[in-house]
């Protein structure tokens, strides 16, 4: 483990992991004062010589118990209320595959299981902070009228039922959906569906999409379903007048 890769903890509960973390006090002062866990990240990302050094900021969440899991989904809804896009990460440190679903719910952008040892957990976190997934700049627009998803690049052609499961994810909550609601929005019936349908349809889209833009944008929730990147897909708005 490298130490530009290594948690390290201050007495002021800065976190670092191969980026400059700013422990939030203020958030914690007006949002939540009950919990201690909690960071932004503040650091710049030059991409390429070229560019202009681009700034990305994030809310990393620990849960560590049971205990303080209702003031953390508070705190992810407080947050989403905000005018400013943060990026918001949750730390699970027990086994409970229903409280991944909650925080998806409240509107958290990546859940991660992570284990009591420190340089375990900055090595799953920085393996995140390494995927395209990570504050994707990639930005897609569905058609639904012509069935299709585009960027300024390239233009990917969607079955019918495509379309309309890439609808229902933009419009769920928190986008993740049940393996029943993403059954019927796609015409299945829910209560004869055959699930390894259901699977081998989403899989298929899935990889369409990354094939053509290089993301993965829908990801499983075991247990549970399936959940679209935030804020990587727009639908189109029809314009009944041209």
């Amino acid at each position: 483990m490298s130490t530009e890769s290594k948690i390290e903890n201050s007495q002021r509960g800065i976190l670092a992991i191969g980026r400059t973390w700013r422990s939030a006090e203020k958030l914690r002062l007006l949002f939540a004062p009950n919990l201690t866990h909690i960071y932004t990240l503040d650091y710049t990302n030059p991409l390429t010589p070229d560019n202009e050094v681009q700034a990305h900021d994030a809310v990393l969440i620990d849960v560590e118990s049971p205990s303080i899991l209702n003031d953390c989904l508070a705190l992810i809804k407080k947050l989403r209320t905000s005018p400013t896009e943060l990026s918001i990460i949750v730390a699970i440190n027990f086994r409970a595959p229903q409280t991944k679903i909650e925080c998806y719910l409240a509107g958290a952008d990546h859940c991660i299981n992570v284990p009591n040892d420190q340089d375990e957990k900055a090595r799953l976190i920085s393996e995140l902070l390494e995927t395209p997934e990570w504050q994707s700049a990639t930005k897609l627009t569905l058609d639904q009228t012509c069935l299709h998803l585009y960027n300024d690049e390239f233009k990917l052609d969607l079955a019918y039922q495509e379309m309309k499961a890439l609808d229902a994810l933009i419009n769920a909550e928190g986008n993740i959906l049940h393996h029943d609601s993403m059954a019927e929005s796609m015409g299945l019936n829910i209560k004869l569906y055959d699930s390894r349908v259901l699977e081998k349809s989403i899989s298929r889209l899935r990889n369409k999409i990354k094939k053509h833009f290089g993301i993965n944008i829908i990801h499983s929730v075991r247990g549970y379903g399936y959940r679209l990147l935030r804020g990587v897909v727009s639908v189109k708005q029809a314009n009944f007048h041209s």
